[in-house]
């Protein structure tokens, strides 16, 4: 969607935490990338035949366009993770808009689609996005019903043990494949990466099928 579409007469988007319990399937969704260990946590959805959705920082799409492409190549969903990853709640509608279009326009650049779902950073004002989003061809504010805490973890069992004693049908799972420059916990996602490989096959042996956010929670 060029910026110059971008229209108030666009409904508000809405928020969403988690998909139909009564379905067995989940999403698994990875902020603040793409990066250097994005290729390796797609491959493993790939090889699986299953999608997932990457919310994406804006000076990292711009840092590695490559990694986009080949995402959307892949058929993984984009979500717009606005520009300075700065808490949501401190930032006016118009800086909001501002990271929104911003970052869209990257991605878009990179050779993904203009993404209709953002996830706020930190998960926190998503009011406050979904009416800055409204008329930038937003339809979803995604936010998550269990976080895996790889943003600290310092291994992959310490992600992947408690993420599969804990999901079910429905369940959007928020975990990283980038490192937020404004908070950095760790300097590595290769325990999110090797937890990835053995939480995907674990989810399919249990039923519980890997889909994209939009296909969990549906298009509106």
């Amino acid at each position: 969607m060029p910026v110059g579409d971008v229209s108030e007469t666009e409904g508000r988007p809405r928020i969403v935490s988690h998909g139909d319990r009564q379905r067995r399937e989940i999403a698994l969704t990875f902020d603040d990338g793409p990066s250097r260990w994005t290729a390796e946590i797609a491959a493993v959805f790939e090889k699986h035949r299953c999608h997932a959705t990457f919310f994406l920082r804006g000076p990292a799409v711009d840092e590695r366009p490559e990694e986009v492409a080949a995402l959307a190549a892949a058929g993984h969903e984009l979500g717009n993770h606005l520009w300075s990853h700065s808490d949501s709640v401190t930032l006016s509608r118009d800086e909001l808009r501002t990271e929104l279009i911003r970052t869209a326009e990257a991605i878009r650049k990179a050779g993904g689609k203009w993404p209709d779902m953002v996830r706020p950073p930190y998960l926190t004002g998503p009011e406050e996005v979904a009416d800055a989003a409204s008329g930038c061809g937003v339809r979803t504010v995604a936010l998550a019903s269990i976080g895996g805490g790889d943003w600290t973890a310092g291994s992959a069992e310490a992600i992947f043990e408690p993420v599969l004693a804990a999901v079910g049908p429905g369940d959007i799972v928020c975990l990283h494949d980038g490192i937020s420059p404004d908070r950095p916990a760790t300097d590595s996602r290769e325990p999110t990466a090797a937890a990835v490989k053995q939480l995907v096959p674990a989810l399919l042996e249990r039923g519980l099928r890997p889909v994209t956010v939009s296909e969990l929670v549906g298009k509106r």
